[in-house]
């Protein structure tokens, strides 16, 4: 970063000590503070990581700082909408992203947090904060890691890399699929990776070789109730068709050749400077999967290694086609023989594009210890096949507490009572596009008590109001969204309902985040400021009233009643995607009142970014 002619001669010094730090750098404790926050903008990344504890001590953070740096490197991410979230760690993100950009990519060099320093040095002090290691179509020399040369970096990831992210392995192993296996292995097997993500699988055998780090300590299962339902599975996979029959018939020579290429003692002994025999290799454990499943290897692959698959704790299938019925009736079955056995550990399940919701109680049944679901479901045309519920063992109890359902067609709530019923340990509920009825308000309030996060999202809730009411007085929710809910479309006088749900919201002492984005509040956005007035104010820390027609005029009333009605607490407030440009000056104004209590968000300003704003970086 440079200065410009207008620069005072005090900016002139403070880039001379920032390019001496080597120098200079035992005696930061000794400068003033004003001097020292000055200074730190225009330090590299190094001598800024070295001297923050120095800063921290004279109650200066840096987290500006990394936080401008993130804006400078990913000039593409929508800085205004996120950064005001709480909790961001800038310096591991910068980090994190400069390791992936220097090794795999390129960087700039414009900014002074890169001055003078090699691609060597900062790979060297960049790798011990990566924890999400990315290899994407755009990756380039990851066999650079297979070198004697970075073995270093190399040995630094196996200890500190958890999740691995493989997007475009077919890519990949253009660059040489040896040397990939040999990176993966090392990563998997010697490191510390539990959760792997992969997209576009290249080919059967590298998912066999991939998921074989299921094993774990098994159990025997007995082989009665596996006997019942074999006829079933066994006919399900009799039935694929002819393309996925000829995937399943691997050459056996190709698979021989496979498995001497990517043997982990075979390829450790070969890349080892040790000419001693080869060690046996650990193997790794796979946690967690993400997995974009290609057709037919829900029937040729997955349905196989499900059943032992016992260290598995999260599952995430997702797929640019719609799942059949069929190969659901595998699925739920190859789930059911893995829950069989005592030493399972899949507590968290998610499938996208499932036709129809037929087997969710089958899931249910045969996944008893499930704590967490997301279905995505595509609704077939035949509504008659709709209107067929499986019906769920009665006193049979759930240990579901998070349900996500999302429907991409018309699908009414009747099918998933019995679930909310025999789930009283249900903490979290996301309905999108679900027809509701009076019974659901009903069943959450008298089966689901400990419920603490309610989303609907694009459901129609005007004809709801007194089912709404009733259930937000007995309940204990710390956050409550109604997203594209048409909450008020249906109101002669928009307070009528308005008035009363702001009370019963200020009745939930527990209440920490509200949502109602896409409802069309307009004017009526004015009202939910009352949500801090009286003895008893709400102590809702988050507000989401973006996309709702809110002007100008309409804020600055809104922000002078907060002003009365000061927040028990500092408030983020999500004013996004509102026409507020409409007028620059009244909207300005509203804003300024707005700063005191509010970490505000727009679509082009925010106040905790304000203070990154002041710090260049270029």
């Amino acid at each position: 970063m440079g200065t410009s002619d207008g620069s005072s001669l005090v900016q002139m010094c403070i880039v001379k000590v920032a390019q001496n730090m080597c120098v200079l750098e035992k005696k930061v404790s000794n400068l003033p503070v004003s001097l020292l926050k000055d200074l730190l903008p225009h330090l590299n990344i190094y001598y800024l990581e070295r001297i923050e504890t120095a800063a921290a001590t004279k109650g200066i953070s840096t987290s500006a700082i990394w936080a401008a740096i993130w804006r400078d490197l990913d000039q593409t991410w929508r800085w205004r909408l996120k950064s005001a979230l709480p909790n961001q760690d800038w310096k591991q993100r910068c980090l994190e992203r400069l390791f992936h950009m220097v090794l795999f990519t390129q960087v700039r060099r414009g900014g002074s947090y890169l001055s003078d320093l090699s691609d060597s040095s900062i790979l060297s002090m960049t790798v011990k904060h990566v924890r999400v290691l990315s290899l994407h179509t755009s990756t380039k020399n990851i066999c650079r890691l297979a070198s004697r040369e970075l073995r270093p970096i190399l040995s630094s990831l196996e200890k500190g890399v958890t999740s691995l992210k493989l997007l475009d392995v077919k890519s990949l192993f253009k660059q040489g699929r040896k040397y990939v296996v040999f990176v993966l292995h090392r990563l998997l097997d010697h490191g510390s990776v539990r959760e792997v993500v992969l997209r576009r699988n290249p080919d059967s055998s590298f998912l066999s070789w991939l998921t074989s780090r299921r094993r774990g300590h098994q159990l025997k299962v007995s082989t009665a109730p596996e006997m019942a339902h074999a006829d079933g599975h066994r006919s399900a996979v009799d039935d694929l068709d002819s393309s996925c029959s000829a995937e399943l018939e691997e050459p056996a020579a190709k698979r021989q050749a496979l498995d001497v290429e990517e043997n982990p003692e075979v390829l450790c002994s070969e890349f080892s400077s040790s000419s001693g025999p080869a060690e046996r290799c650990p193997e790794g454990q796979i946690h967690s999967f993400d997995f974009e499943v290609s057709k037919c290897e829900i029937l040729t692959t997955v349905s196989h290694i499900l059943p032992t698959w016992l260290c598995l704790r999260t599952l995430h299938l997702h797929s640019d086609w719609l799942i059949s019925e069929q190969e659901m009736s595998v699925l739920v079955e190859s789930l059911r023989r893995l829950f069989l056995n005592p030493s399972c550990s899949l507590t968290d399940l998610s499938i996208s594009h499932v036709s129809g919701h037929t087997h969710l109680m089958n899931m249910l049944r045969s996944c008893p210890t499930l704590q967490s679901l997301c279905l995505e479901i595509c609704p077939p045309a035949d509504r008659n096949t709709m209107r067929r519920h499986s019906r769920f063992p009665e006193n049979k109890e759930l240990c579901l507490e998070k349900l996500t359902v999302r429907s991409t067609g018309p699908m009414t709530v009747a099918c998933f009572l019995p679930v909310l019923t025999s789930a009283p340990k249900l903490s979290s509920l996301h309905f999108t596009g679900i027809h509701l009825s009076q019974q659901f308000f009903h069943t959450l309030s008298g089966s689901n008590p400990s419920l603490k996060v309610l989303k609907l999202e694009d459901i129609n809730l005007s004809d709801y109001h007194q089912e709404i009411l009733q259930f937000l007085e007995r309940s204990v929710l710390e956050e409550l969204s109604f997203r594209d809910c048409r909450l008020l479309d249906k109101c002669a006088i928009k307070k009528d309902f308005l008035l009363p749900f702001v009370e019963t919201l200020k009745g939930i002492s527990s209440l920490r985040t509200l949502r109602l984005a896409q409802n069309r509040l307009a004017t009526s956005a004015i009202e939910m400021a009352e949500l801090f007035s009286g003895c008893h104010p709400s102590k809702i820390t988050k507000l989401d009233l973006s996309s709702n027609f809110i002007h100008p005029a309409e804020l600055l009333e809104f922000a002078q009643l907060l002003e009365t009605h000061k927040p028990v607490q500092r408030l983020t407030l999500d004013l996004q995607f509102n026409p507020l440009d409409r007028d620059p000056e009244v909207k300005g104004q509203a804003l300024r009142k707005l700063i005191p209590y509010c970490i505000i968000q727009t679509d082009d300003w925010n106040s905790r970014s304000t203070m990154a704003d002041h710090v260049s970086v270029m």
